[in-house]
């Protein structure tokens, strides 16, 4: 099984502010060589699912997940589901945890998703759960004493077949954790991963493009290869310089390194 480097789209989300603006960006996301995307950070009200639809299929481009927000997954389950449907997408995930940050919040969470998820998975598709650094701060249970960060909180509370992780890479590196060593234990629980670099400027830790930086891609590549993870995607959240140049020199570097579709 070869891997798939796609463009998620949360990157250039300044640029897909309206409905030209994103036909414009999904034709130059295909013309740098990403075949698959994933949807996030656009003007909703002018870019439909049909929009979505017209335009990925235009360009040969896959919608693979969404970021779609808790409360519209959580309220408008069957309509989020019929809008995936439309435009050919089988995971439905959301962009971050907005709620109460302690053991206890996270198990009160995984309740409130178990039906959501439960009617996600009827559907034929998946949830998805991103993390970003505070996932790894370990949490007390004040009912039972138990320690547990919040992905391991989230593993052992949800449908470990409805419920995946979109498995950011940076954001582990940036907890301190081994992100090889995570893909390595927790590989049957990753559907994607996100990718981005990091680097030191002027005495601070930045994001940047892939292999531009500190993170040991060879090895988090390697642990994705054996977890048999397919689906991989650029998503800088800070970009200093140019969005779309900054997605091209990380698709460019990625797939001159590393046999990618």
């Amino acid at each position: 099984m070869k891997m798939c480097l796609g463009a998620q789209l949360y990157t250039v989300r300044d640029y897909m502010k309206n409905e030209a603006d994103y036909r414009m960006m999904m034709k130059k996301i295909a013309e740098i060589g990403y075949k698959t995307v994933q949807m996030s950070g656009y003007n909703t009200a002018e870019i439909t699912p049909a929009i979505i639809k017209e335009v990925t299929e235009e360009n040969n481009l896959k919608v693979v997940l969404t970021h779609t927000a808790w409360d519209r997954i959580k309220n408008e389950t069957e309509q989020v589901i019929e809008e995936h449907n439309l435009f050919g997408c089988d995971a439905i995930g959301i962009g971050g945890y907005h709620g109460d940050r302690s053991y206890d919040g996270f198990m009160r969470f995984c309740e409130d998703a178990a039906p959501v998820i439960e009617k996600i998975k009827a559907a034929g598709k998946v949830f998805l759960y991103h993390n970003h650094r505070f996932e790894f701060e370990k949490f007390v249970s004040e009912s039972t004493g138990k320690v547990a960060n919040a992905l391991e909180i989230v593993m052992a509370n949800t449908d470990p077949d409805g419920c995946k992780l979109t498995f950011d890479a940076y954001w582990a590196v940036a907890a301190g954790a081994d992100a090889a060593d995570f893909i390595r234990k927790n590989g049957k629980r990753i559907f994607c991963t996100h990718f981005k670099d990091m680097a030191v400027k002027n005495d601070q830790i930045v994001m940047t493009e892939l292999l531009t930086g500190t993170m040991n891609y060879d090895a988090i590549m390697a642990a994705c290869a054996d977890a048999g993870i397919r689906d991989l995607f650029v998503e800088q959240d800070q970009v200093f310089m140019d969005a779309i140049e900054s997605m091209k020199i990380s698709h460019d570097n990625m797939k001159a390194r590393y046999d990618l579709d």
